[in-house]
């Protein structure tokens, strides 16, 4: 009977262990695809984008939108200010966030020559909650740096992007820092802070 059971056990964690690999190598394969679908973009419009900018960063805003969670980054970056906030103020973030995240992303892609962004093997399993990080090295003429996504399944079982960290710099917690130094510089005004945050970057 112990043998059984121990049998069991093992039974169940190699069916777990199976499925982390899976998800993990999803998360992995989505962040490439998206990736891929990003650099087709750029090589097809990289030239266009003096001449329609706004046409630019829709192209990149159609292929970077399925990875992204804005609403949750949006969420984070307001922080301990987000349940102050109504709902309507959260929904103007989302949307403000969202066209300066594109916008900042598609100016620096626009720029982009012999770069290269490679997206690494997973390492481990899957962890708690349905998480992973997907790994990547950002190649130039001169240097490589490391970056990480933060990945989380969503109720619909989607990969999305809720943080990215470039070379040990972490991009939510630069947000956040930003949207809290816009509150105490207005008074803790959040209808301010919407309204400056375009102007912030």
């Amino acid at each position: 009977m112990k043998a059984t059971l121990i049998k069991f056990i093992f039974i169940i964690l190699f069916q777990f262990m199976l499925f982390s690999e899976l998800q993990a190598e999803s998360a992995h394969k989505y962040v490439e695809k998206v990736h891929d679908n990003i650099i087709e973009v750029i090589k097809s419009e990289q030239e266009t984008f003096d001449k329609d900018p706004d046409g630019f960063v829709e192209s990149i805003s159609i292929a970077l939108s399925p990875l992204v969670d804005f609403k949750r980054i949006s969420q984070m970056v307001m922080g301990k200010y987000y349940k102050q906030a109504s709902a309507k103020q959260r929904d103007q973030f989302k949307i403000i966030f969202r066209s300066t995240l594109l916008n900042t992303y598609a100016k620096t892609l626009a720029e982009f020559r012999n770069e290269e962004i490679k997206v690494l093997p997973p390492k481990g399993l899957l962890t708690k909650n349905n998480r992973q990080k997907v790994y990547l090295e950002i190649v130039t003429d001169t240097k490589i740096y490391p970056g990480v996504y933060s990945m989380y399944l969503d109720s619909n079982f989607d990969w999305k992007l809720i943080n990215i960290i470039i070379n040990g710099v972490n991009l939510g917690m630069t947000f956040r820092n930003q949207f809290y130094a816009l509150m105490e510089k207005n008074s803790l005004d959040i209808d301010i802070v919407i309204e400056k945050w375009t102007s912030s970057f």
